[in-house]
């Protein structure tokens, strides 16, 4: 029977993987290739490559099933009890997540004429932010209640004494620690933070709000002839739905000549042209007697042919915090030497996006040697550091991209820093556990009063 599971589960796992596959990749190609007529200037390898990363996910079951039947009988024996370990931890820690949101959204969701259909858009677009959010905490509670129960049966010390050691013993959990950095680099790219960006919106369609992109969008084309102030960018632009609050200023040799204001500016996405909604034009050249401007008041529409689009003109205006790897590189390709806009906030949530999904990784490195001992006491002590520790990286995790998007850090050093400082402190620990120093003790001393 062992040997048929060797391979029969694999085998379920591809053709489900690939049934999978083969539903959700052309709805992502199809959601490319719309991003690219709406945002033509976006960076397009970037957003292609969406295309891979779901279907590696897709994947990614029978990937890791085929390498943990090639695995000994010890990695295998100790990956199982992770495992169990960590599926009662996620999904405690889901099921707090979705009753907290529950309690926050649910009366605002059910406002709604279709609140169940809305409810459950809501829920499935939220689920890659929720994975990538809670999968960290899942793996230190996890690992730290697998490593003790093997120690208190001591298994730990009856490994130790084969002479694997500690870096053997903790190799399988480096592998799982991988495979949830790839899982939250996946969702990461692109995903979790449009699951942010659409979460507010469906708020909004629910209780019955006018859904906005953006809000005080300002752009300035490459020819610095046209500078455009938009006081509120409507979700469905790409619809038709047209732009609100509007002002226009046309330049010639860098010098104002004519400024528009409209109620509303719609583009046709046919015509490639501007229609404009009871415009006021204010002729900044020839003044009057008084010298003031010229003012000329439209009654009804009247159409221009200006080049810009509505996607391009929004893009300053996207929040950093909402945009994944392709959307951050589609703006600072068009953008990097906007003179209306903040660099250093996009540059930092771009390096941001690729050093996040590593705290996987360093949870494991952090939570491994805490979780290990060689006596049949418990693992409080090392519960205890760990969950301090976790705090700390939440604190520095906020702290040092705020440092970033400021300036008082370059923005690769602030987004990577977090990374850096408790790897540092995981590879500390590791070092005193595999030479058989006191980690507790150590700490103790550290604290005032000892």
């Amino acid at each position: 029977m062992a040997a048929y599971k060797k391979y029969l589960i694999p085998l379920l796992l591809l053709i489900l993987g690939a049934g999978v596959a083969s539903q959700l990749i052309p709805y992502e190609q199809s959601s490319v290739e719309t991003q690219f007529i709406g945002y033509p200037d976006s960076d397009k390898q970037a957003h292609q490559i969406r295309v891979y990363l779901l279907g590696i996910m897709c994947l990614l079951p029978f990937i890791c099933s085929v390498v943990y039947y090639r695995l000994d009988t010890l990695d295998r024996y100790s990956i199982r009890i992770f495992l169990t370990c960590f599926l009662i931890c996620f999904g405690a820690l889901f099921f707090i997540m979705m009753l907290e949101d529950v309690q926050d959204n649910l009366s605002d969701l059910m406002q709604s004429s279709q609140a169940s259909s809305l409810i459950i858009k809501h829920y499935i677009i939220k689920l890659p932010a929720l994975i990538v959010f809670i999968l960290p905490y899942s793996l230190m509670l996890s690992l730290l209640w697998a490593l003790g129960k093997m120690s208190k049966s001591q298994e730990v010390v009856s490994i130790i004494q084969t002479g694997r050691g500690v870096v053997r013993l903790v190799r399988p959990f480096v592998g799982v620690g991988l495979v949830c950095t790839l899982i939250c680099l996946i969702f990461n790219y692109h995903w979790a933070p449009h699951a942010d960006s659409q979460e507010e919106q469906i708020l909004r369609e629910a209780k019955g709000e006018a859904l906005t992109a953006a809000t005080s969008v300002a752009y300035q084309n490459r020819t610095d002839t046209r500078h455009w102030l938009v006081g509120k960018f409507p979700f469905n632009h790409s619809q038709g739905e047209p732009l609100q609050s509007v002002e226009i200023t046309e330049l010639v040799d860098h010098k104002a000549t004519c400024k528009t204001i409209a109620e509303e500016a719609l583009w046709s996405h046919e015509k490639q042209t501007w229609i404009l909604k009871n415009p006021i034009t204010f002729d900044l050249v020839n003044e009057t007697k008084y010298k003031m401007p010229l003012v000329t008041v439209h009654k009804g529409s009247i159409t221009k042919d200006w080049k810009e689009t509505p996607y391009q003109i929004i893009k300053p205006g996207l929040k950093p915090p909402y945009l994944g790897i392709p959307g951050l590189k589609s703006w600072l390709k068009n953008n990097r030497d906007h003179p209306l806009s903040d660099r250093r906030s996009y540059q930092t949530h771009l390096y941001y996006r690729f050093a996040q999904p590593f705290i996987c990784l360093i949870i494991i490195l952090l939570a491994a040697p805490l979780g290990i001992v060689f006596t049949r006491r418990g693992v409080g002590g090392g519960v205890a550091v760990a969950i301090f520790l976790c705090a700390g990286m939440i604190f520095c995790s906020t702290v040092f991209p705020t440092l970033g998007e400021s300036g008082h850090l370059p923005p690769f050093v602030a987004a990577w820093a977090t990374n850096i400082l408790f790897t540092l402190i995981a590879l500390t620990f590791f070092y005193r556990r595999m030479t058989g120093q006191p980690i507790y003790q150590t700490i103790k001393n550290l604290l005032p009063g000892n």
